[in-house]
């Protein structure tokens, strides 16, 4: 089967505790709600063609925004790269050029029917730049005084057991308020809050994609091609990928331009993992290298 490639630019508009979508009067997907925003034209940056489709499709002008990231899907046949933007200001009043329904949606909107896409893009807005790993040893590290720099932290490979027991408050001695990811299967046995899962490489399999609960931020470990390809499948909403500078196991390092290349493959946001450092380059080059942000045990 040939796949046909689409690439658009969507906007991010929130209205105090509601986003802006447009109602689809098309086929397919008629009736579903989709953020506002178009397909690319030949020759047309991806702000120039959010600019164009603002004011085509809600006759407003951007004055401020901010590029977010892109994730992929495949429909059938065809393959669309979404550029997400997040809107901060804009001049005019919102309406409809193509009198379709404006909706105002919320994660409480249960009446609206939503594209394969909607809560992947939702989610694209709070995976992390920059993730903590935290295990057993490095949180009994002496060095580690303090973690409010972080909003997302990543518990490898701590039971519930050790978490109640006295990573919990290590955390909070340490100033840690943010969001915390478990790894898979620890989930079985967790009592309290937690707000994402991580599945390692040779726990991918066990995700089913169908059971998906939106509660939680879903990420997984990659090193190779057939990874990714397989978290595109299941449509994971972040992975990281490594190892970048530092060996890992049996894989060999990946450096920028292979990391560069698997990014293009990726359906979903991609974080490097691997021996990387706050104190160099290494995040400008995760960005400029097609990468959402970095993640790292010791030296992050």
């Amino acid at each position: 089967m040939k796949i046909r490639k689409i690439e658009i630019s969507i906007g991010i508009i929130k209205n105090n505790n509601t986003y802006i979508c447009l109602k689809r009067k098309t086929k397919p997907y008629e009736n579903f709600i989709e953020f506002p925003g178009g397909k690319r034209k030949n020759n047309e940056s991806i702000s120039s063609c959010l600019i164009r489709e603002m004011k085509e499709e809600l006759d407003i002008k951007i004055k401020k925004y901010k590029y977010i990231g892109f994730i992929k899907h495949l429909y059938n046949d065809v393959l669309i790269k979404i550029n997400i933007f997040k809107i901060f200001k804009h001049q005019g009043k919102i309406s409809s050029i193509e009198k379709r329904d404006i909706i105002l949606y919320n994660n409480n909107s249960s009446s609206s029917k939503l594209l394969p896409t909607h809560n992947r893009i939702l989610n694209t807005l709070s995976t992390p730049r920059l993730l903590k790993i935290i295990n057993i040893d490095n949180i009994l590290d002496h060095n580690i005084s303090d973690l409010s720099l972080y909003n997302h932290i990543r518990l490898r490979n701590i039971s519930y057991k050790d978490y109640k027991k006295f990573v919990k408050d290590k955390l909070r001695s340490l100033n840690f308020s943010g969001k915390i990811i478990i790894d898979y299967p620890y989930t079985e046995s967790w009592r309290e809050k937690f707000d994402g899962i991580h599945y390692n490489s040779n726990n991918i399999k066990n995700y089913n994609h169908n059971e998906r609960n939106y509660n939680y931020t879903i990420s997984a470990s990659c090193h190779t091609a057939n990874d990714i390809e397989e978290c595109n499948q299941k449509l994971f909403d972040f992975i990281l990928l490594s190892p970048l500078h530092v060996s890992h196991n049996e894989y060999s390092l990946l450096g920028w331009t292979k990391f560069y290349e698997l990014c293009l493959d990726s359906y979903c946001p991609t974080l490097a993992l691997g021996g990387l450092s706050l104190d160099g380059s290494d995040y400008n080059n995760c960005m400029k290298n097609y990468g959402f942000g970095i993640a790292g045990i010791s030296r992050i």
